[in-house]
């Protein structure tokens, strides 16, 4: 059966978001992103494309890892995803994406945040565009690109600074992520340039509070597209 367009929607923003993440003492990756069992995060989402803006909420939690999984932490959407993560020394990694009562994923690790939490650090993390669509001349029905890009994310603070729905937070980890890639999309535009460029601000045993996204081309017609993921409420019972 195929999903509606929203719900293919949100699993698609918390592929990005959930890949991922006031603040005193050692840094170490789980106070910026709580495995912890008892977590649970509301977000408000602006997904603004050629088309205009669309708004939506995402509920995630963290849940008991059962005692066949041998992960660290797992998340859980009202979506229905499931996130599995290790942090074994290297930093927080997730293992795989699966649906609640579906086939597993092959296995792979992909960096959230690294053990070492300095301004200047530095590591790899794949992506997939997923804000670069249209509906409008000349295809008159959607057309988006899915182009793999790999991002090279980097610590650009501890002490940064934001606002959002759930409220203002100080001294927080700020990443930003930065790749391009070539890709021949066709459909009238051929060849062209790809951009991705991600900031993610994590606040101190709360976890992500914000992050935006910002996709582009070279293409007039299908020239930019932007993601936004703000906290609205939290609570850690």
């Amino acid at each position: 059966m195929k999903l509606p367009r929203l719900h293919r929607v949100r699993l698609a923003v918390l592929g990005i978001v959930l890949g991922l993440a006031g603040c005193s003492g050692e840094a170490t990756p789980q106070r910026y992103f709580p495995l912890a069992p008892g977590y649970h995060w509301q977000y408000r989402i602006e997904r603004t494309t050629m088309d205009g803006t669309q708004r939506i909420r995402q509920a995630v939690w963290t849940v008991a890892v059962p005692a066949t999984l041998d992960v660290s932490g797992m998340r859980e959407t009202l979506g229905g995803q499931r996130l599995l993560y290790v942090d074994d020394g290297d930093g927080i990694e997730r293992l795989q994406t699966q649906r609640t009562g579906g086939p597993r994923n092959a296995p792979q690790r992909v960096t959230v945040l690294p053990a070492t939490l300095v301004v200047g650090t530095q590591w790899h993390q794949p992506a997939v565009t997923t804000v670069l669509e249209n509906t409008g001349p000349p295809w008159e029905t959607l057309f988006r690109i899915s182009v793999p890009v790999e991002l090279e994310y980097r610590i650009e603070s501890l002490a940064a600074s934001v606002d959002t729905p759930a409220g203002h937070f100080d001294d927080c980890l700020l990443v930003t992520g930065r790749g391009q890639a070539q890709a021949d999309v066709g459909n009238y535009i051929g060849r062209t340039m790809v951009e991705i460029e991600v900031r993610e601000w994590y606040a101190e045993d709360v976890g992500l509070v914000r992050m935006e996204r910002d996709e582009k081309t070279g293409a007039a017609a299908l020239s930019a597209g932007r993601l936004v993921m703000e906290l609205d409420t939290w609570s850690d019972d």
